[in-house]
């Protein structure tokens, strides 16, 4: 579907909103923080609209999240002399990765020992699909990706809420910042996607430039 009959002033709504946002998470606002913030991913439309929903976000994160085993190895291949006349690769072992929507985490019973140093009668384990070797969740390094472009899911989790504990009013702010900062770089994305298409349909004309009329095209 064509996107010449966008509205011109859809640029200065993009600014009014972001502007908004910013200028109530200085405040810590963070309702209208979150408000505006929607509102402009609204201003994206249907085609580059991010999804606010956590169980996809877990879903996709996992996609590119690992675990890494604690009694195998994998072959990696690593670049020797790099930038140099007698570059080459070189194979070397490193402690195994493995997707996390590979593995199953299972809740078993916890030796005595364990169980008194934990507090807790049971653990969580997962078990190797290569060695078959049993990881402790508690002790197994999980390696999330850094976000940075080109990484954009296009769904962040829903907006985090304040608890009644003490712990989790301490924790609300940093983790607001967080998600906040993760869903206002994906609209920063989309836009530039959205203005990418904008020119190719109004023959190289920028957003910004506010048309040649205004208002909607039939």
């Amino acid at each position: 579907m064509g996107k010449s009959g966008w509205l011109p002033d859809v640029s200065s709504n993009f600014f009014f909103y972001r502007t908004l946002a910013i200028n109530c998470l200085q405040k810590r606002d963070y309702n209208g923080a979150a408000a505006a913030l929607y509102d402009l991913n609204g201003c994206l439309g249907e085609d580059y609209l991010i999804t606010i929903n956590t169980e996809a976000y877990n879903q996709a994160m996992a996609d590119h999240e690992v675990y890494v085993c604690n009694h195998c190895t994998m072959d990696q291949i690593k670049i020797v002399n790099k930038g140099e006349e007698n570059e080459k690769e070189k194979t070397i072992q490193v402690p195994r990765e493995l997707p996390t929507n590979t593995v199953k985490i299972l809740s078993v019973i916890s030796p005595f020992i364990d169980s008194v140093l934990t507090g807790s009668d049971k653990e969580l384990v997962w078990y190797c699909p290569i060695c078959k070797e049993e990881n402790k969740v508690r002790e197994t390094r999980k390696i999330v990706p850094v976000r940075q472009r080109p990484f954009f899911l296009k769904v962040v989790p829903e907006c985090p809420v304040r608890g009644d504990g003490i712990s989790n009013r301490m924790g609300f702010d940093e983790s607001f910042n967080n998600w906040f900062q993760n869903l206002l770089e994906e609209i920063n994305w989309q836009e530039v996607l959205y203005r990418k298409e904008y020119r190719n349909q109004n023959d190289g004309e920028d957003m910004d430039s506010g048309g040649s009329s205004g208002g909607d095209k039939d």
